[in-house]
């Protein structure tokens, strides 16, 4: 039976990976954790490592985010050398990946088709790029610098995607919204990606052993009527009116008789800038647990209250009865293709001073 190859960088990436991994239970499927900034009580890994109901059959991982370039091209050539070797012994068919311009992913699709004819590569939404495409990929930089420097240095097995998901390695996409990916992928087979996540107890499952390994208890994110989802602490402050719109929806959730739970940035320096631990019936979240984690845990239909960023896009296909409510920063990157975006997906988009408004009673 044919093997899946499942590279993962991200929370999302394993997610995703978890969810598709068990809709085929009968196929053998390995999970690559590469680039992680740790290897040694990587929490990802070792949770996944000893989950009994665990989707994967085999769990590897790769150390990134090396410092130097020579320290750099001597881990990928470690990398590439561990790769090469599991890919000769297990000759997969389908190879995944959230991201195809991951020199890992390259590197593994060009050992697996050399092995065999009819591999195919798998591209897993991983949010913004997927529907208004990544613009830095027609810059001069991408298309010959940077592609040129990796032909060079790796080989001419590298090919520069003109966004992601779209290059030539991959032939599938799974994607959350497929009648709405960028131009570009829709060239590609697509298969929609929410099935793999609705009413999946394996995701549950995965997301409860996650988010209480991070210090949550499962049963109080289903309590929650509401939840904000907030941007880094800089855009709270600089933002006219965000932070006392933050304020005024907290006080007008609670005192509606919802609890409302508060996700702040992982960067920030101040742990809790709205000093939301001090109000009653607010429920600060571990930051350091990843927002789509949270999603499947969250009662039906809440309140979702965030920026311009992914995060919205996938509360939208991962809850798809929650309310979910963007704040608009004209400032932000792509703002204007992101509101397009938000309306066509049914995310409504309100200026700060007008966000009470939009919370349902």
């Amino acid at each position: 039976m044919s093997q899946q190859l499942f590279l993962a960088s991200t929370p999302l990436h394993i997610l995703n990976s978890v969810a598709i991994a068990s809709q085929t239970p009968s196929t053998p499927a390995c999970l690559w954790l590469i680039d992680q900034p740790i290897v040694e009580n990587n929490p990802y890994f070792d949770l996944i490592k000893s989950w009994h109901n665990s989707p994967f059959s085999e769990v590897r991982i790769s150390q990134g985010h090396i410092k130097g370039t020579k320290a750099k091209l001597a881990n990928r050539k470690h990398v590439f050398a561990e790769i090469e070797q599991w890919v000769t012994r297990n000759e997969p068919g389908q190879l995944f990946t959230g991201n195809d311009r991951r020199i890992e992913f390259q590197y593994a699709m060009h050992c697996a088709t050399s092995k065999r004819s009819d591999v195919q590569g798998i591209y897993m939404d991983e949010g913004t790029f997927t529907y208004v495409g990544r613009e830095a990929s027609a810059s001069f930089s991408d298309r010959i610098v940077d592609n040129w420097l990796k032909k060079l240095t790796y080989g001419f097995w590298w090919k520069n995607p003109p966004t992601i998901g779209a290059s030539q390695w991959i032939s599938d996409v799974y994607a959350a919204f497929p009648d709405l990916v960028h131009p570009l992928l829709a060239r590609k087979k697509l298969h929609p990606l929410q099935p793999a996540h609705t009413d999946n107890p394996t995701v549950r499952d995965f997301c409860s052993l996650l988010v209480e390994h991070f210090g949550a208890d499962p049963q109080t994110l289903k309590d929650l009527g509401a939840v904000l989802t907030l941007p880094h602490e800089s855009i709270i402050t600089k933002l006219d009116g965000y932070r006392d719109a933050m304020d005024s929806v907290m006080a007008e959730i609670i005192n509606e008789g919802r609890k409302v739970g508060v996700k702040y940035h992982p960067r920030n320096t101040n742990p809790d800038i709205l000093q939301a631990e001090n109000r009653a019936g607010a429920y600060v979240i571990p930051h350091r647990i990843p927002f789509e984690a949270i999603l499947p845990l969250l009662p039906p239909e809440t309140t979702i209250i965030g920026d311009l960023s992914s995060t919205l896009i996938n509360g939208r296909w991962l809850r798809p009865d929650a309310q979910i409510i963007s704040i608009k920063n004209p400032e932000a990157p792509l703002a204007s293709e992101f509101e397009h975006f938000f309306s066509r997906i049914g995310v409504t988009s309100v200026a700060a001073n007008e966000v009470s408004q939009g919370t349902p009673p």
